[in-house]
């Protein structure tokens, strides 16, 4: 996309690193708190080829929803659109593609180690399996809820992701789904608008 002069060159946002310190706190967060209840969410993690492609398949499907949604013209997911556009993309602007990456690596390891290695896990130990998957699929969106669209979505999302930790038994599965959802999708925002200051 071409850009105009002003952003050309432009230096990363000091969010960017802020960003990759928070979400890898999450993480350092994940480990201790597995280390205190006694859970191992560390050995669900199964790096054989079946996992990978099930992350990658299953990428698909939230893929396609980006796509839709990015096409939908309802009040909320315009809403939503211009959240993103105005709030999100602001914050990657002069980012690389491997900072990008980075940040969503980041998010997918210590979001995904925390809400579903630990405290989905966790709660099924206690008050079962469907019990643990909406409350951490809840407390996701809650931790995502900077308006009530995005709350809604970011939900939805983490039963998608609680689900497959269930199907599979396999942590690498939802990691790499939020991965390569995030880093498209970002990748995706910051190419197609993230030259336009004058939006803002």
């Amino acid at each position: 996309m071409r850009r105009s002069g002003s952003d050309q060159g432009s230096p990363p946002t000091p969010a960017l690193g802020f960003i990759v310190a928070f979400e890898a706190g999450l993480g350092v967060l994940a480990i201790g708190l597995a280390l205190l209840f006694g859970l191992s969410p560390w050995l669900d993690l199964d790096f054989g080829l079946d996992g990978w492609s099930a992350g990658m398949l299953a990428t698909l499907p939230l893929l396609l929803g980006l796509w839709v949604f990015d096409k939908a013209h309802s009040g909320w997911a315009r809403d939503l659109q211009e959240f993103v556009r105005h709030k999100v993309v602001p914050l990657f602007r002069g980012a690389s593609r491997g900072g990008i990456m980075l940040v969503a690596l980041a998010a997918g390891i210590g979001e995904e180690l925390l809400f579903r290695g630990v405290i989905q896990a966790g709660l099924e130990n206690l008050i079962g399996p469907w019990g643990g998957l909406v409350i951490a699929s809840l407390l996701f969106g809650l931790a995502h809820a900077m308006t009530r669209s995005y709350f809604i979505v970011t939900t939805i999302i983490g039963l998608y992701l609680g689900l497959l930790y269930q199907w599979t038994g396999n942590l690498l599965v939802p990691i790499l789904v939020h991965f390569l959802y995030d880093w498209v999708a970002l990748q995706w925002y910051v190419s197609r608008y993230g030259g336009r200051r004058g939006e803002e």
